[in-house]
């Protein structure tokens, strides 16, 4: 990780010296300087990094701690100077602009001086602690009992048992099947597997049969041994590691198998059983030839899952063989090489690195070894997203979340024309592909994932490593949690903040999930001790008591002047505070389920680096303040309530036209006087638009009607609420040329589709999903929209009874494919 922050903080660098020009120009020697050291430092970080994974290195350890402060420190200095900027546009030499130069001259030189210092430890004490030394010891437990046997003559009541047990093991095919036979003590487990061990239709439909007592404690390497003791292996073949052992044990298990482990102990016997099982042949998971082909279907998806390249098929059977059968590894190993070139050359580079990484780590943990090079082998600025995910739980990750802190703490940033966010679900892609996240549900439309989840294993990695780069504070559990070093850090649901340290002056995240009131006014009055924050998320629990919190409670927020990202969930305050104005800084704002807000504060107009402006669930808001023109660096609206005459200085449609940089837009309708006729055409780079509309009158529908009349760029729209007979006449394909999908919902008036939709002669349709739901009077048939929408490849459908014709029940929930 700290190679990644090392990368980050240079780009960071070498972009304000190029902006900011010649306002930063008394300082440009001390910033050069900085640059040669951290340049100097980043040359020799990843190969550090991979051996201190060997050796764990103490010195090592101090050494690169004191890199990653030092980082964080002149990224600190960075952000004072971005700040300063924006308090003090333009060259000015007031005298506190001269204090604040010579403040972090001074800052830099002790920087520096300290990087210099740990670049000569470096040469110093590295210089020859970087030989690897050999492997430390194996896992130590003590010796295996002997198996115990059993007089069959004087046992009663397990007959019915052994029977159910007797017929699975003879079905049982090529696939590994796992029996467990579970209880108190005493009650015949023992008996019973050894009945089983005796049976003589067993012996006949298996080619080996293995009974083997465990205990409380054992040594996994020993266990295999044994088992190779009784399948008459000669001691010159067992003289190898534990990996030598299960290899040799998986060769030997030529024919159908049943082993019988007896006395199986302890809460942690998984960390041995995945070994021995890795170890044990069966078709399902283990064959080359599902290794590979589960392999492929990772790698080569876009080919249909055939590799092209008789050379690569070569060296990723390598790596499936690597993988010892395990399906995990084996995804994992896939979504390394999806975003590789298709090259011999390179292909086998990683092949390599894998062999080390597997002699690097024990060699029983072929999935950790594979997760491991999976994460230094993914780019720079996606390690500390990736390393973002140590801060959730067992529970879905909604992405919306992720991707909003990683725009506060700077790991991504708008490039090559793409927002800030888009960049952001790119790297969700990105994880999804290299299989390092799983998809979990679906956007509206089925196009994006809204959320995923871990697996346990890749969890247990990414835990382990942010601990290992100090990236965030967890504690003994994993669970997110403070302390007074924290940067990153949070709490869930209803722990006592005072247990926490809070006058932590380097946090830059703090995220609580399902939080007390009680939570949110200890850390409102400790907001002077975290002037360093960045990301603010707080999830507050909708059963906390609403009394522990007044009014004012947020007033010192305008104290966080480096925030960025200011999420808030679930809060029965009435008001932002107008101190909201401070954070210069702040780019995107969320506000959700605020039941009793009435109004933004004026002020919320002068956050000019706004680009994100979610405020929804707050049923009782009445409009947006006027001013909404200033916001020019907006990207996503959602959850705009437009003023009406009703509301006399408030912000009307109009007021975004100047607005050129919004793409995303969700308006929210309450009365027909919010409208005026064709006030969307000032949008026209508009791509997703959302038109909400509540207590929808026939009025009201007849405004919409006119609303607008052309939207080129829009490409999704979804119409909620809408009341109808017909859709608006701008819902042509001649006024939506290029619009890809479509959802028209709750809206319980509409009969028909408006003529004009179906009117292809000058233009054709493009849609390609088209989602109809809770639309209790439409009347249309299956075969007229599907022959007007040529594009169509998905059609989902729920509770619209009068639909005709469809290939599915549309009185419930159904879906079409095409193909």
């Amino acid at each position: 990780m700290v190679d990644a922050v090392v990368t980050v903080a240079l780009d960071r660098l070498l972009q304000m010296l190029t902006s900011q020009g010649l306002e930063f120009i008394r300082l440009d020697r001390d910033f050069k300087e900085v640059r040669t050291e951290l340049l100097y430092i980043k040359s020799f970080l990843k190969d550090a990094e991979k051996i201190k994974q060997v050796n764990q290195m103490e010195m090592l350890r101090i050494i690169m701690q004191e890199l990653r402060e030092m980082v964080y420190d002149v990224e600190d200095i960075m952000e004072d100077f971005e700040l300063h900027r924006l308090k003090i546009p333009g060259r000015c030499a007031s005298l506190s602009s001269l204090k604040f130069f010579y403040e972090k001259r001074k800052r830099l030189g002790i920087v520096r001086e300290r990087m210099t210092k740990t670049r000569e430890r470096i040469t110093t004490y590295l210089g020859t602690a970087l030989a690897l030394p050999g492997q430390g010891p194996e896992w130590r437990r003590q010796q295996l009992k002997n198996p115990i046997l059993v007089d069959e003559a004087v046992t009663v009541g397990l007959a019915e048992d052994r029977q159910k047990i007797g017929e699975c093991l003879l079905k049982a095919s090529g696939h590994l099947t796992v029996i467990g036979i579970v209880g108190m003590g005493g009650i015949g487990k023992t008996t019973l597997a050894q009945q089983i061990y005796n049976d003589s239709s067993l012996k006949e439909q298996y080619g080996y049969i293995i009974f083997h007592t465990v205990s409380r404690s054992f040594e996994l390497k020993e266990l295999i041994r044994s088992m190779l003791i009784k399948l008459n292996e000669s001691e010159d073949t067992m003289r190898g590691d534990t990996w030598d052992l299960l290899r040799t044990l998986h060769h030997k298990l030529d024919k159908k198998y049943l082993i019988i482990l007896d006395d199986v102990w302890g809460a942690d016997e998984g960390l041995w059983w995945e070994s021995l099982k890795s170890g044990l042949p069966h078709r399902a998971d283990s064959s080359e030839e599902n290794g590979w082909s589960l392999f492929s279907k990772v790698v080569f998806a876009r080919d249909g899952g055939q590799c092209p390249n008789k050379d690569l098929e070569v060296i990723g059977k390598e790596m499936v063989t690597q993988c010892r059968g395990l399906p995990l590894a084996i995804k994992i190993a896939g979504g390394m090489m999806v975003a590789k070139e298709k090259c011999a050359d390179e292909w086998s580079q990683i092949s390599e690195h894998l062999k080390q990484e597997l002699a690097t780590h024990n060699k029983d943990k072929v999935v950790f070894s594979t997760l491991y090079l999976s994460y230094e082998e993914l780019p720079t600025h996606l390690k500390p997203c990736f390393l973002s995910l140590a801060m959730f739980q067992d529970n879905e990750i909604l992405l919306h979340k992720m991707i909003h802190w990683w725009i506060g703490e700077g790991f991504i940033r708008e490039r090559n024309g793409r927002t800030a966010y888009e960049v952001g679900e790119e790297c969700i892609k990105e994880l999804l592909d290299r299989c390092l996240l799983l998809g979990s549900s679906k956007t509206l439309f089925q196009n994006k994932f809204f959320g995923c989840i871990l697996h346990d294993m890749v969890r247990d990695m990414v835990i382990k490593i942010a601990r290992e780069e100090n990236f965030m504070c967890l504690d003994d559990k994993g669970r997110p949690s403070l302390c007074v070093q924290s940067r990153r850090g949070g709490i869930l649901r209803s722990i006592n903040l005072e247990r926490f340290e809070l006058n932590s002056k380097s946090l830059r995240t703090f995220v609580g999930i399902q939080i007390e009131d009680s939570v949110l006014k200890t850390l409102c009055q400790n907001m002077s001790q975290l002037k360093r924050l960045r990301v603010l998320d707080l999830s507050l629990s909708t059963t906390s008591n609403a009394d522990l919190i007044d009014e004012n409670s947020l007033s010192k927020i305008g104290l966080l002047q480096h925030l960025i990202c200011l999420k808030i969930e679930n809060c029965r305050l009435k008001k932002l505070p107008n101190s909201i104005t401070n954070l210069r800084k702040l780019q995107i704002l969320w506000l959700y389920n605020w039941p009793n807000l009435r109004r933004l504060p004026p002020s919320i107009t002068t956050l000019e680096q706004l680009n994100i402006m979610q405020i929804f669930g707050c049923d009782s808001l009445e409009c947006m303040p006027k001013g909404f023109s200033n916001l020019h660096n907006l990207q996503i609206l959602w959850g705009f309530t437009p003023g009406s005459w009703r509301h006399k200085g408030e912000c009307r449609v109009a007021e975004l036209r100047h607005l050129n940089q919004l793409k995303i837009l969700l308006i929210e309708i309450k009365s027909d006087d919010q409208i005026l006729g064709e006030e969307l055409n000032i949008l026209p780079q508009l791509q997703d638009l959302k038109i909400e509309v509540r207590n929808g009158s026939i009025g009201l529908a007849g405004k919409i009607n006119n609303w607008f009349s052309s939207l080129q760029e829009l490409q999704r729209l979804r119409l909620y609420g809408f009341q109808g007979v017909t859709t608006p006449t701008w819902l042509n394909p001649t006024s939506l040329p290029n619009l890809r999908n479509l959802a028209i919902v709750f809206s319980e008036r509409l009969v028909k589709l408006n003529p004009v939709f179906w009117n292809t002669q000058n233009a054709k349709w493009k849609v390609e999903v088209l989602v109809l739901m809770h639309l209790d009077e439409l009347d249309e048939e299956w075969h007229m929209i599907k022959g007007a929408l040529p594009c169509l490849k998905l059609l989902k459908v729920e509770v619209c009874p009068k639909l005709k014709l469809f290939p599915f029940d549309v009185t419930r929930k159904g879906q079409w494919k095409k193909g």
